[in-house]
């Protein structure tokens, strides 16, 4: 990073399509203790060299937030998991979408993704995918039907990315205590991965 910090933990999550590379370091301060943040580099030499070309944070962003613990991108759409967000309850979890218009040379903030059924602890975030218009978000210790269970949840946007709405929570059939289902998710094509550590 450009502004390299102590306990930044600058590559925490990495994505990448084509020439363009997001960093999370959600150990960034710039908007508090550990509020986090994302830096986007591109390459104009067939990969040879790459350049930071922005730094993304939140527009709400505050203390142990942990912005950029998982990031994502598709195209011109960039998604900043930000599980320990409190808006939903302490460490409820959120997400952020940053679209460009301009080929990558900046990026806005068009969203801020919430669980519909939000609750504290659940960590909604730590895990994100993207694939054309859905995006998924895991939420790996959801406790809503029991103890760490996890979850996933489907969001879709029908207007070009200007909204996304919540479209489904996905859980495990054989669902159970302390699985983490929702630590890692994928997506490509209309099919979804998820992984369930415990």
């Amino acid at each position: 990073a450009a502004d390299a910090a102590a306990n930044d933990y600058f590559g925490y999550s990495v994505a990448i399509d084509g020439a363009t590379i997001v960093i999370g370091a959600y150990g960034d301060d710039d908007g508090g203790s550990t509020s986090g943040s994302a830096y986007v580099y591109r390459t104009s030499d067939d990969g040879a060299t790459y350049a930071q070309v922005t730094k993304l944070t939140a527009s709400d962003a505050a203390t142990w937030d942990y912005f950029g613990i998982s990031v994502a991108i598709d195209g011109g759409t960039i998604v900043v998991g930000a599980d320990d967000d409190d808006d939903g309850g302490t460490d409820s979890g959120s997400a952020y979408i940053f679209r460009t218009d301009d080929g990558g040379a900046t990026y806005g903030q068009v969203a801020k993704l919430t669980a519909s059924d939000a609750a504290a602890g659940g960590r909604f975030g730590s895990s994100v995918a993207l694939d054309g218009g859905p995006i998924v978000l895991g939420a790996r210790l959801d406790n809503v039907a029991g103890t760490n269970l996890g979850s996933a949840y489907v969001f879709r946007t029908t207007d070009g990315g200007a909204t996304y709405g919540q479209v489904a929570k996905l859980t495990a059939s054989d669902a159970a205590a302390n699985d983490y289902f929702g630590r890692s998710v994928a997506i490509s094509a209309g099919i979804i991965a998820i992984g369930a550590m415990g």
